[in-house]
């Protein structure tokens, strides 16, 4: 009696236990859905950060020094400004039906890169694209 019970205690357990790692074994694995797209994250973070700008009665920065008081204010896109890795003509801001871009990744992937125009627009241009598109001085 003792030792049926103890038996299906047991068997309980063996297979709680491999449930629980079957399970753990379905999890993870490789992730499904949009590829990141970092560098876009961080122009679409800068353009609020520009947006916001005149809310606090402020100019969009000048250079790099004028922008570091105002880092808080871009957390993602201060990254890559910082590293340089996104590049902003300094001074520019948002324009309605602007075209201009105001701030671009740096370096250009097969498929192009990702500008901010100055209508708030975050696009990806091809390689001639961009080097046809007025760029803010």
């Amino acid at each position: 009696m003792v030792s049926q019970t103890i038996f299906r205690r047991d068997f309980a357990l063996i297979c709680w236990f491999g449930c629980l790692a079957l399970t753990a074994i379905g999890c993870g694995g490789t992730k499904s859905g949009p590829v990141e797209q970092p560098l876009r994250g961080a122009l679409e973070d800068f353009h609020q950060f520009l947006k916001n700008l005149p809310t606090d009665n402020l100019q969009p920065p000048k250079d790099v020094a004028a922008f570091m008081p105002l880092e808080p204010m871009a957390p993602v896109a201060a990254e890559y400004l910082i590293n340089g890795e996104l590049v902003y003509f300094w001074g520019s801001g948002l324009a309605d039906g602007g075209e201009r871009i105001i701030a671009h990744q740096k370096t250009m992937d097969t498929d192009g890169c990702w500008v901010l125009l100055e209508n708030g627009k975050v696009v990806k241009l091809s390689a001639e694209k961009f080097a046809a598109a007025p760029k803010a001085k």
